[in-house]
């Protein structure tokens, strides 16, 4: 791409080592996890602020390496870094060149660069690298008004004319900006930390929802109080005030209120800012750039909320006529009240979409935790497997074998992958004796013998693989999974032979067996066409299912096998079930927080209905006098007063149902496996926020229904 592709300023590439050792002065080993190979061109693709040496002498020559400032201050101190060498997997690397730490919300945490070409001095260069899967991934910087379909197109026949026109049409590239990768949970193959737009969405939302409550609340509560500040009005008018100096005014009064929101807003920020972004697992990273965009954004939420919140109690009072209050003809129960229903209305209808998606989300979460997912993930504890190390590969043998003699292990095998783990392996398979054009392109997993007895999985037709078979034990045996047997229209799959790709040419398979459907992803997506085949040389963990008695004496026990086996290595393990369950981290962090905002909005809902509630008792008491003194009950009247409020609350589950149904339906085409939404989430929020509604006005109803009448036609 570099020689031949004018549209192109830079290519380079990067691949992570996920197994590197640097040995220091003192022969203390240290893992470091974010040293990667790559070209010199990748200076010239991305933001790397080199501090020390010559961006083009760098990473040119093998076993050449240039290392971040944090680096440079944990191996060398305060000494200069520059030609001296670190000892990296027993292999010495000069440095050239220091460069400033990677920021935090970079998408890459690079500590260390060493040349690209120490691969092929180390002899791990593919000898066919057109024709096969690699570990790298590819930064392209285009010019200015380059045209993306024509590199497409020109790169597409690049690789057909190195890599040959049948494995051109099977591939397809992706290209993604690099301000995207963040956002795109679907991609394989790429580094850092995740993040999901649609759920920065349902926050923002709620977050609006919610301020536009509180906004909501202010007018009514604003309005509430007239009773206090008409004869205010009166004297101001009276005395020559103009409409338009009260209106300003009043909203005078609502920015300073909202100015003081927005102050304890910040304040509480500052608090808890570093606890919010901890549980969120997120770094917090402020730059010019954004606080600019903050302060911007305080000093517009001050404007707009204060003028929103303040525009229609300012226009509202401020349009009393003096005479009309000084006779005191002010229509307490005026049309101008159904505004002040509809914001009451609204209000509860936020509420009970919030509470609704709560609900549904916990149950999503429920299902997708304990539903039968075809395989047991209980008791399964996973180990990272140093297979990239090629004299520590060869070890996996023994270090099965030495845990198989414990009796609390029930099965272990190698894996390249296991439910709990985002990575995927495809390859080509044809039917032996068919048209190249019938190849499909199946997820492969590479595992041992043990696999289906430590996952749990289930074969529903022939065998398990067996060390009893030579074929299994040369890796002339696949098992397919029930997806695979209808995507190749196998009617009996059971000794049916294959061709796939291996050692640079196309090799037979027979199959011994099917399992049942299982998820190695999450239900976020579909299961796919997937063989299982016994390939050692590509086992990244070792699953191994222990008893759950005695589980502390048997992770001792594997853990001095493992230092006994691979003395260089520490054995690092999980769960996997714990694994799994962070599939739906995020998930269980919307679900928490959107319980935190449900509770907000409805609090701030009920404050508005006592506001407005302890308004209309006052405007009725007299009318609640005459039917008392007329004979009615307390019952009746606190029916009577109730009655109006039990239907507003109806009104806003009417309105807020369709409108959750619709939002939630969206949230869940998320998950290929999804809960079919019932009527008891509907029935479940309706009825918490009509409860919610009764008891706050309640204290109100019941207080105005007991009254003493006398008092009741006395009152002014």
């Amino acid at each position: 791409l570099n020689e031949e592709f004018p549209e192109e300023e830079a290519a380079a590439r990067l691949q992570q080592e996920y197994d590197a050792v640097i040995k220091t002065n003192t022969n203390e080993e240290i893992k470091e996890e974010n040293l990667f190979y790559a070209d010199p061109e990748i200076f010239d693709i991305l933001t790397i602020n080199l501090v020390e040496g010559k961006k083009d002498l760098i990473l040119r020559e093998p076993f050449t390496a240039v290392i971040s400032r944090e680096i440079s201050n944990k191996y060398f101190g305060n000494n200069d870094p520059i030609n001296k060498t670190l000892t990296y997997n027993d292999n010495l690397i000069k440095i050239q060149g220091v460069f400033e730490d990677f920021p935090a919300n970079s998408h890459l945490n690079c500590k260390i660069l060493v040349s690209f070409s120490t691969l092929k001095s180390l002899g791990r260069e593919s000898q066919m690298p057109w024709n096969q899967w690699g570990d790298c991934m590819n930064y392209f910087l285009l010019k200015k008004n380059a045209d993306l379909k024509n590199v497409e197109d020109r790169l597409r026949a690049l690789f057909a004319q190195n890599a040959g026109e049948w494995m051109a049409q099977k591939t397809k590239f992706i290209y993604e900006n690099i301000s995207d990768i963040h956002w795109d949970t679907n991609l394989r193959g790429d580094v850092g930390p995740k993040g999901n737009l649609s759920y920065i969405y349902i926050f923002l939302s709620a977050s609006i929802f919610i301020l536009l409550i509180a906004c909501f609340n202010f007018i009514n509560l604003t309005i509430s109080k007239q009773i206090t500040r008409v004869r205010e009005i009166g004297v101001r008018k009276v005395i020559g005030a103009r409409r338009i100096q009260l209106v300003f005014q009043y909203l005078v009064e609502s920015l300073i209120t909202t100015v003081i929101a927005i102050a304890i807003g910040i304040l509480l920020f500052e608090f808890f800012y570093n606890q919010f972004y901890e549980y969120l697992g997120s770094a917090v990273v402020f730059n010019t750039k954004n606080f600019q965009i903050l302060y911007s954004l305080i000093i517009g939420l001050i404007f707009l909320v204060g003028i929103l919140a303040g525009s229609y109690p300012a226009f509202y009072l401020s349009k009393f006529k003096p005479a009309e209050i000084v006779k005191r003809k002010l229509q307490r129960n005026s049309s101008k009240m159904s505004f002040r229903k509809v914001l009451v209305i609204f209000q509860f209808v936020v509420s009970i979409i919030l509470i609704l998606g709560t609900i549904i989300i916990y149950q999503q979460i429920d299902y997708m935790k304990n539903s039968d997912l075809g395989f047991e993930k209980e008791g399964v504890v996973l180990i990272q497997f140093p297979f990239m190390n090629t004299p520590t590969s060869q070890k996996y043998s023994a270090l099965r074998d030495e845990f198989l003699k414990n009796t609390n292990i029930l099965g272990v095998t190698g894996a390249y992958t296991v439910p709990g783990i985002n990575s995927q392996y495809n390859k080509s398979i044809i039917k032996k004796g068919d048209a190249s054009e019938n190849t499909k392109t199946f997820q492969c997993l590479p595992a041992d013998y043990g696999f289906v007895k430590s996952m749990g999985l289930k074969i529903v037709r022939g065998r398990d693989f067996s060390n009893e078979f030579s074929a299994d034990i040369n890796g002339k045996s696949i098992l397919l999974n029930e997806s695979a047997v209808k995507a190749l229209g196998l009617k009996n799959p059971v000794g049916e032979h294959f061709l796939i790709p291996g050692n640079g040419e196309q090799e037979e398979v027979g199959v011994v067996g099917v399992v049942e459907d299982f998820h190695i992803k999450s239900l976020h997506n579909n299961i796919e066409p997937l063989f299982i085949h016994i390939e050692p040389g590509f086992y990244i963990y070792i699953a191994a299912k222990i008893k759950p008695q005695n589980s502390a004496e048997t992770l001792a026990y594997m853990k001095k096998v493992w230092k006994d086996i691979i003395p260089m290595s520490e054995m690092n393990y999980r769960y996997m079930e714990d694994a799994y369950y962070s599939y739906y981290k995020s998930e269980d962090k919307i679900q928490s927080m959107l319980s935190g905002f449900s509770i907000l909005a409805v609090l701030i809902s009920c404050l508005g209905l006592l506001g407005i509630a302890s308004f209309m008792m006052n405007s009725r008491i007299k009318e609640v006098g005459i039917r008392k003194v007329l004979g009615a009950s307390v019952s009746n009247i606190t029916s009577l007063l109730s009655r109006q409020f039990a239907l507003w609350i109806l009104i806003a589950n009417l309105i807020a149902w369709p409108a959750a149904y619709y939002l939630i339906n969206i949230w869940l085409q998320n998950f290929a496996y999804r809960i079919q939404i019932g009527i008891l989430p509907f029935i479940l929020s309706g009825l918490f926020a009509f409860t919610i509604a009764l008891m706050t006005v309640g204290f109100h109803t019941i207080k105005t229904a007991f009254s003493n009448p006398v008092n009741s036609l006395r009152y002014e």
